[in-house]
C-alpha cells in the first residue's frame, strides 16, 4: 500500500495532470515507450468486455430478486437428474463429505479409550481416530448431495454451464439481454464524454456507501458475526509464506485503485493544472483502504452468521471471486427477514460499484481515440456507440453455455499479472529513461514542490524491483489455468490465454521499433517530444523557461559531484 500504491498513484495522476493528455499521447515525454500506452488501453478494453458480463450477472440476479420466493432458496425439479445432488443448506443437513471434518473438530488430537471402538479417518493434513459409533451415526444420517440450492441456481439457471471450454454451446438469451442492457447503460453515461460520466459518478460512487453502511450494520447484528470477524482479522501467518497470496494481493491492489490501466492518467488529464495531486492521491488511497476494510467486515460478518446458522466451519461457506457474490451472499440473504428487499439492496450496490469501475475502462479508450483522431471529439456519441457495440459483440462469447470458461480466461490473462507488468514497464520507462529528476522537476513546476525522498526512492528502486520480482516468480511457478481451482483447460485454451496477454504487450516493442524507424535514431526516440509539457500554451511557454533555469543548475550540481 505505502511502498507501491501511493507512489504509483501519484505518478500516474501527476503525469496525466501535468500533460493534460491521455495514456498514449502522454508518452511524448518518452516516444519510444508509447507502446505502453497502447498496451494499457488494450487491457482496459479487454477487462471492460468481461467485466460488463459480471454486471450482466448482477442485473440477472437483481431481476430475480423481485420474485415472491427467491429462486436460489430451494431445489427445483427443472434441474432434472442434477436435482438429486442438490440440498437446501441448514443446521440439520450434514454432508457425508463433511463427516471427517466434523469428527476431527471433536476428536482430533485426543486419545480414544474405554468402550469406544476407534476408527481411523483422514482429514486434510491429518490422520486421527474417532469412535466408530459416532462415525456410523453420522454416516447413516448424512446427505450425499454435493451442491447447495444457490450453487445449483448459479450453475444450472444462470450459466447453464457446459462441460468445458471445448463445448461453448449456444447463447444464453436471458444473459444476452442483461449484457445488452448493461452496455446501453454504459453508453448513455458516456454519450457526452467525461462531462456526462463525471456527473453519473457522483451518484455511483456515493450511493454504494449508503448501502454498504446498511449491510455493515445488519451484518454486525447477526448471530455469529464475531466468528466471521475473528476469521477476517486474525492473520494466518503460515499462509503469509505463500507467494501466490502476495501476487494476488498486488493484483487486487492495482485493480482496486486503478493503477496500470491508463484510467488514472486519463482522469488526471482533466484535473486543473495546479491541483495538489499528491494529497489527492493519499486521500483516495486511504479512502479505498477504509472502504475495503469495511467491506471485509460486512462480508465476513455474514460468513460468520452462515457458519453459526448452519453449524459448519467458515471454510465450508466461504468462496472466492464470483462465488462469493453470486452463491454465498445470495444464500445468506434467503435466511433474513424480507430476503427480497435485502437481495435488491445488495445487487443494486454491486451493480453501482461495478458500473463505477466500468466507466474509466471505456472512457480511457475513448480518450485515446479522441487524441488520435481529433474529429471524434465532435462526435463523442458516435465514438461511444461504436466502442460499446464492438465490446458487446465480443462479450457475447462470455454469455454462452461455456462462457464462464471464456470469462475465466479473460480474467486470468487479460488482467492479473499483465496489469503488474504494465505497471512495471510504465514505472521503469518514466523513472529510469525519462528520468526521476526530470519528472520531479515537472511536478515542482506544477505543484510548487518536489515529491519527497521516500516517493522518489519508491519510484526508482522499491516499486520496480517488487513488481519485476513478482512477475519473475509468477513465470517460474506458473501452472496451467484452472476453472474453479479444480477443472483444467485444454492446452490450446491455455495457449490462447497466453496469446491474449501477449496481444497487449507485443505492442510495446512493435511501437518502439516504429518510433525508432520514424526518428531514424534511438537517441532521438529516447528524447522528449519538442511539444512535451502542459497542454495549455501559456503554461507550456512558462514551462520551457522553467527548464532553461533548471538545466544549468542540474549541470552544475552534476559537475560538482564529479
Amino acid at each position: 500500500m505505502f511502498v507501491m500504491a501511493i507512489p504509483l498513484y501519484i505518478m500516474e495522476l501527476s503525469i496525466g495532470q501535468f500533460s493534460s493528455r491521455g495514456p498514449v499521447e502522454v508518452w511524448r515525454c518518452l516516444p519510444i515507450a508509447k507502446g505502453i500506452g497502447f498496451a494499457m488501453v488494450t487491457m482496459s478494453l479487454l477487462v471492460a468486455i468481461y467485466y460488463n458480463v459480471i454486471l450482466a450477472y448482477t442485473l440477472y440476479y437483481l431481476v430475480q430478486s423481485f420474485r415472491s420466493v427467491l429462486p436460489w432458496a430451494d431445489c427445483h425439479d427443472r434441474w432434472g437428474s442434477a436435482n438429486e445432488r442438490c440440498f437446501v443448506r441448514n443446521r440439520d443437513v450434514i454432508l457425508c463429505t463433511n463427516v471427517p471434518r466434523l469428527l476431527y473438530n471433536e476428536y482430533g488430537g485426543t486419545n480414544i479409550t474405554g468402550e469406544s471402538f476407534p476408527i481411523s479417518l483422514q482429514n486434510p493434513g491429518a490422520t486421527f481416530e474417532a469412535p466408530l459409533k459416532d462415525f456410523s451415526l453420522l454416516m447413516a444420517n448424512c446427505s450425499n448431495a454435493t451442491s447447495s440450492a444457490a450453487e445449483m441456481f448459479w450453475e444450472r439457471d444462470v450459466l447453464d454451464l457446459s462441460s468445458g471450454i471445448s463445448e461453448v454451446g449456444g447463447l444464453k438469451w436471458d444473459l444476452v439481454a442483461c449484457l445488452f442492457l448493461s452496455w446501453v447503460i454504459v453508453f448513455l453515461c458516456l454519450i457526452k464524454g467525461i462531462s456526462s460520466s463525471g456527473k453519473v459518478v457522483y451518484f455511483t460512487a456515493t450511493f454504494p456507501y449508503v448501502v454498504l453502511t446498511i449491510l455493515l450494520v445488519k451484518g454486525l447484528t447477526l448471530n455469529g458475526s464475531l466468528r466471521g470477524l475473528k476469521y477476517f482479522l486474525v492473520p494466518d501467518f503460515e499462509k503469509l509464506k505463500s507467494f501466490t497470496l502476495w501476487r494476488r494481493a498486488a493484483e487486487q491492489l492495482f485493480f482496486s485503485v486503478g493503477i496500470g490501466w491508463g484510467g488514472l492518467i486519463m482522469s488526471g488529464s482533466y484535473n486543473k493544472f495546479r491541483t495538489d495531486a499528491s494529497s489527492f492521491s493519499i486521500i483516495v488511497i486511504l479512502a479505498d483502504l477504509i472502504t475495503s476494510f469495511l467491506g471485509g467486515i460486512a462480508v465476513f460478518s455474514v460468513l460468520g452468521y452462515m457458519s453459526e446458522t448452519y453449524g459448519v466451519p467458515i471454510e465450508d461457506v466461504a468462496k472466492q471471486g464470483q462465488g462469493l457474490a453470486f452463491v454465498v451472499f445470495p444464500e445468506a440473504l434467503t435466511t433474513l427477514w424480507l430476503p427480497q428487499l435485502w437481495s435488491v439492496i445488495f445487487f443494486v450496490m454491486l451493480f453501482l460499484l461495478g458500473i463505477d469501475s466500468e466507466f474509466p475502462l471505456v472512457q480511457t479508450a475513448l480518450t485515446v481515440f479522441s487524441d488520435a483522431f481529433p474529429i471524434m471529439r465532435r462526435h463523442q456519441a458516435l465514438a461511444a456507440f461504436l466502442t460499446c457495440t464492438v465490446c458487446f459483440a465480443i462479450g457475447l462469447t462470455c454469455v454462452t453455455r461455456g462462457g464462464q470458461y471464456v470469462l475465466n480466461l479473460f480474467d486470468t490473462y487479460a488482467s492479473g499479472v499483465s496489469l503488474l507488468a504494465a505497471g512495471a514497464a510504465e514505472t521503469i520507462a518514466i523513472m529510469w529513461f525519462y528520468g526521476v529528476n526530470k519528472f520531479s522537476d515537472d511536478i515542482e513546476f506544477m505543484a510548487g514542490k518536489k515529491p519527497n525522498i521516500f516517493i522518489r526512492i519508491s519510484w526508482t528502486v522499491i516499486s520496480p524491483l517488487i513488481l519485476v520480482g513478482i512477475i519473475g516468480c509468477y513465470f517460474y511457478e506458473r501452472t496451467p489455468i484452472l476453472y474453479n481451482n479444480k477443472e483444467s483447460y485444454p492446452a490450446w485454451a491455455d495457449h490462447l490465454g497466453l496469446a491474449l496477454a501477449a496481444f497487449s504487450f507485443i505492442q510495446i516493442p512493435i511501437v518502439a521499433i516504429l518510433v525508432v524507424i520514424q526518428k531514424r535514431s534511438i537517441t532521438k526516440a529516447l528524447q522528449p517530444h519538442e511539444m512535451w509539457g502542459p497542454g495549455d500554451d501559456e503554461l507550456l511557454e512558462e514551462y520551457k523557461r522553467f527548464k532553461e533555469i533548471k538545466a544549468p543548475l542540474r549541470h552544475r550540481h552534476s559537475h560538482g559531484n564529479n
